[in-house]
């Protein structure tokens, strides 16, 4: 029987803590001197879309606003690991293991200030377009 129909609850919580440390493996591995371009171009096409506000299809579109944000880049972040050269990947997950050991003690908070720090990000970034535009 497929995981996710034993346990819905311990099958996010599971899949959400692996995206987690995806995200910090290719953030880790896109910077590793062995990892190839492509897979570089990957990981930052695929981290500046999570870190921005804008969607390819937006949310409002009933189904497919989400679609994106819930499979695709999840699906992607995953591509883009498996396909690291094993030695790019065992450095990225032993930088994201330790980054996850001594800095995410408290979920809730961690989460609570990259919020914050994306919105600041954001807020600096519509500045700048708008002084821009003017």
């Amino acid at each position: 029987m497929p995981p996710f129909r034993t346990a819905p609850r311990a099958f996010l919580k599971a899949r959400f803590l692996r995206f987690r440390r995806e995200i910090l493996v290719v953030a880790y591995a896109v910077r590793h001197r062995g990892t190839p371009w492509h897979l570089r171009m990957a990981g930052v096409l695929l981290l500046g879309y999570l870190a921005t506000p804008i969607d390819l299809v937006p949310l409002f579109v009933p189904v497919l606003g989400l679609v994106d944000d819930l499979l695709l880049v999840p699906w992607g972040l995953s591509r883009v690991v498996r396909a690291l050269p094993t030695e790019a990947r065992a450095e990225a997950e032993a930088r994201a293991s330790r980054f996850i050991e001594r800095r995410v003690r408290r979920p809730l908070v961690f989460l609570a200030l990259l919020l914050g720090g994306l919105v600041l990000l954001w807020i600096l970034l519509l500045t700048i377009f708008w002084h821009i535009i003017r």
